[in-house]
């Protein structure tokens, strides 16, 4: 799933263009979530670009903070990371 500091219309219009297959989730207006994983840029009240991975126990096994500019992570790349986790 897909977590940002975007009210959910605006999620909605963004997967919709994208046509996504997984849903997303707006932590607005607290960013509680945003902020237990650490990637909250307070004064912008945004989300750093990131990535995590959590097991079925909610154990976090993969993380990736993209520094700023730096590109996306490809699907390939991140079901490689899964891969490594074994079930």
């Amino acid at each position: 799933m897909g977590v940002s500091a975007n009210v959910r219309f605006s999620q909605q219009a963004f997967a919709d263009f994208l046509k996504l297959n997984f849903p997303l989730v707006s932590d607005a207006p607290d960013l509680k979530t945003i902020d237990a994983y650490g990637v909250l840029i307070p004064e912008r009240k945004l989300a750093q670009r990131s990535y995590f991975i959590v097991d079925k126990q909610g154990i976090v096994r993969y993380k990736k903070v993209l520094a700023p500019k730096e590109p996306l992570l490809s699907n390939e790349a991140l079901l490689a990371e899964v891969a490594k986790l074994g079930n």
